[in-house]
């Protein structure tokens, strides 16, 4: 059956049988230590950030309010949770939303022991949902975050009930061409340029280049300034070292985060751009024919980058299926 779209963006929505879970409602996180609060204005207000220790891990975790149970959201490599707002804020409509750095992204620590494997990651949202003492969470997660989410769900359904993922990274086999992204992604991102005379800098470099000239202007903003520390001599550099993302992007090939999610009983929302850049597209007709419980839509015009290109977008289909039965 198919789901109507704006005009603007059709899609055509592959619809599978979807099985509803319930939420479980949040109880008092354990093991968390508060650095700021929250206003309590119902406009928009920085959300409270905290930090959870995970597997060795000083987790930072942001708390964007909301009433209901947990929602998590789970951002894609190079990144951070606080660029997701327009994701966040939406969301707080139908439960309560939080965000984390995973290991070695934004203001989250380094694994002591270097793991950069996307099994780690997983480990780190089994750990973080454990630590806040819940359940049967719902989760939004982009890109590598969808994957971590999607596969946890196949091995923890008591974790996670419900998740939308938008763009997971998912491939055949290491062999794949649909990895073929990963050798440019490496060599791109070991040049990249990590320090910048400033917030205003940064975001005059990156507004025409590729993949942020497709970005809603105010979430390129918040990546300059959020996604960057300051330095002793007054710059701006990547909280996210380009050396780490790239372990990440060597890693992939060693996970099997398409097997995982074909296999996941907990109902899915699975979202690729239909644009040349989206890493899983090619895989969509298979994906909509084997998922167990849940729906594909593949979006037209959008592309890997999508919730920082039609975050409203995204945002509606994640709140329509996160509160579906």
């Amino acid at each position: 059956m198919a789901r109507r779209t704006p005009s603007w963006l059709e899609s055509k929505t592959l619809d599978l049988k979807t099985r509803a879970s319930p939420g479980v409602a949040p109880r008092k996180p354990r093991d968390m230590e508060k650095t700021e609060p929250r206003g309590s204005s119902s406009k928009f207000s920085e959300p409270a950030s905290s930090f959870v220790n995970v597997n060795g891990i000083r987790m930072h975790t942001l708390d964007w309010g909301g009433d209901g149970a947990p929602i998590v959201i789970l951002h894609a490599t190079g990144f951070l949770g606080r660029i997701y707002r327009p994701l966040a804020e939406p969301l707080r409509a139908i439960g309560h939303v939080y965000s984390y750095d995973q290991r070695g992204h934004g203001d989250s620590s380094a694994p002591p022991g270097g793991d950069y494997s996307w099994d780690s990651t997983m480990r780190d949202l089994e750990g973080f949902i454990t630590a806040m003492g819940w359940s049967g969470v719902r989760a939004v997660g982009h890109s590598a975050g969808a994957t971590a989410i999607g596969s946890l769900a196949c091995e923890r359904l008591d974790l996670i009930s419900r998740a939308v993922l938008v763009e997971p990274v998912i491939f055949e086999s290491p062999t794949a061409p649909e990895l073929g992204w990963s050798n440019p992604f490496i060599e791109r991102t070991l040049k990249r340029r990590r320090t910048f005379d400033s917030v205003e800098a940064m975001y005059s470099s990156f507004l025409n280049k590729p993949p942020y000239n497709t970005w809603q202007k105010d979430i390129l903003r918040d990546y300059c300034r959020f996604g960057t520390r300051p330095t002793v001599d007054g710059r701006r550099e990547l909280k996210c070292a380009p050396e780490i993302e790239a372990k990440f992007y060597e890693a992939a090939r060693d996970f099997d985060g398409l097997g995982r999610i074909l296999r996941c009983s907990a109902p899915l929302l699975i979202m690729f751009g239909a644009r040349g850049d989206s890493v899983g597209a090619v895989l969509s007709g298979k994906v909509a024919q084997q998922l167990k419980h849940g729906r594909v839509i593949d979006v037209a015009g959008a592309g890997h980058f999508m919730p920082m290109e039609i975050p409203d977008y995204v945002a509606n289909q994640a709140s329509e299926f996160l509160t579906s039965e």
